[in-house]
């Protein structure tokens, strides 16, 4: 199977992120997804913690799930595998057999970050959304449970992830909670043929500042890409042309507050690649990517 340029086959050590905000920042309230009851009869539900009670509807319980035929410890190893799946079913595979444990799924799918399908910000919604609708509908107790809500909102109580959780100030997008009632209320009128959703999933589920960092695929597959994620750029970047107020990866968004990029994405991005070239990865600790590039970025070249 031919390899996506840019694809490691090495494993690249995680950077500290705790001072940017999680995932995408919180700029401004989006519309990405919409909960389908607009007036609710019951509390809200959080889950989250392992001790707490909800646990099942995250992604980390121990539910197998069967995909194709195949066994898959958790729906998080399944969500995990989709990123590579298609493209590269081997990696796909090494998450599937890692182990019980779902954070191992989700470290070896870290390790190979750069062969995720190019056009995985569009699609991880619809993902999720498989990986809970064969979760709950395997598991009989659980879509009792699930069922159990009433109209009742479901949050994700994650103070760090502001797209699948609500984040530390709550103003998180939610997106898992969110899936969850689309699928509770799909459940809920299973045996109905002429139902039709009150509430779809919008098409459009990128928040605001995603949007200028699409470009099409050169390929010409009905895919898009990331703008930093692949690519030849004519040289390394430089600061002379750059807009102090854009964040400092992508040069299309602006920056959080007093950090020097957009958010999670664009900092994690920018932690793995050589901080000269700003193409290749990152030879192991190193801030670059080879000799020739540190070389140049001190001026000896």
């Amino acid at each position: 199977m031919e390899t996506r340029p840019g694809c490691p086959s090495f494993s690249q050590d995680d950077h500290g992120d705790e001072d940017y905000p999680p995932l995408t920042a919180p700029l401004a309230p989006t519309a990405a997804s919409i909960a389908p009851f607009e007036t609710r009869h019951h509390p809200p539900v959080y889950f989250y913690n392992k001790d707490a009670a909800f646990y099942e509807f995250t992604n980390f319980s121990a539910h197998p799930v069967y995909y194709k035929g195949k066994r898959y410890p958790t729906s998080e190893h399944l969500f995990q595998s989709f990123k590579f799946i298609d493209d590269h079913p081997d990696i796909a595979e090494r998450i599937r057999n890692c182990g019980e444990r779902p954070m191992l799924a989700f470290d070896e799918a870290h390790r190979h970050q750069e062969c995720v399908r190019p056009d995985w910000r569009q699609v991880n919604v619809e993902k999720m959304e498989i990986a809970l609708r064969l979760k709950f509908t395997q598991h009989a107790d659980l879509k009792a449970m699930l069922l159990g809500t009433g109209d009742a909102e479901l949050v994700e109580d994650s103070p760090r992830d502001y797209f699948w959780g609500n984040g530390a100030d709550k103003s998180g997008r939610n997106e898992l909670g969110k899936a969850l009632e689309r699928l509770r209320e799909e459940l809920r009128h299973e045996d109905d043929p002429d139902y039709l959703p009150s509430v779809r999933r919008d098409a459009n589920r990128f928040s605001v500042q995603d949007l200028t960092a699409l470009v099409p695929n050169s390929n010409g597959a009905n895919r898009f890409s990331v703008a930093f994620t692949t690519g030849s750029p004519a040289g390394p970047r430089t600061t002379s042309n750059k807009n102090p107020t854009l964040c400092e990866f992508c040069q299309s968004r602006p920056k959080y507050q007093k950090h020097p990029y957009c958010g999670r994405t664009c900092a994690s991005e920018a932690a793995k690649v050589c901080s000269f070239c700003r193409i290749k990865p990152r030879h192991g600790k190193h801030p670059f990517c080879s000799k020739t590039c540190a070389a140049r970025a001190s001026g000896g070249v």
